[in-house]
């Protein structure tokens, strides 16, 4: 399941998921597979009289992001920012700790509890390990399940 698919994001959500999204990739600096997921997800989602996705993607630290703008979010939409800001941090190849504990503050904002972060962050594995799963090298598959579940 790709969580923006069962909602219908507004122009001001698409925005501050977006934002959130660059607010994660930004703390390790941005890798090009965040900026390609990040662009992406923006270019799919906003309409004609939003900036074009290379106007957001040229200057992604240009505004400081305020995840204080995400509080009194829908439930759907605050598991929807979560989900995107893992798979953001994901994107790379791996979440930093400092990336893990920035998604965290973003969650808290949008009053998403410990337990439900930690099962968003569960369904993120489980889709990343379903994308790879197809492999035939089962080796490489379970080296890379075991490295997923040592990042806590």
């Amino acid at each position: 399941m790709h969580p923006i698919h069962d909602q219908n994001l507004s122009p001001t959500q698409v925005t501050q998921l977006t934002r959130a999204m660059l607010s994660v990739a930004l703390v390790d600096g941005i890798h090009p597979a965040e900026a390609a997921l990040i662009g992406q997800f923006y270019e799919t989602s906003r309409s004609a009289d939003m900036p074009s996705t290379a106007t957001v993607l040229a200057r992604p630290d240009a505004h400081a992001f305020d995840a204080g703008a995400l509080a009194g979010s829908t439930p759907e939409f605050a598991d929807t920012v979560v989900l995107m800001c893992l798979m953001a941090a994901y994107a790379d190849g791996s979440l930093s700790p400092a990336e893990r504990n920035h998604v965290q503050t973003l969650a808290t904002a949008l009053g998403v509890n410990a337990g439900r972060f930690d099962a968003l962050l569960a369904q993120v594995r489980d889709e990343l390990v379903g994308a790879i799963s197809h492999l035939p090298d089962a080796g490489s598959v379970a080296a890379v399940v075991r490295e997923l579940a040592a990042a806590d």
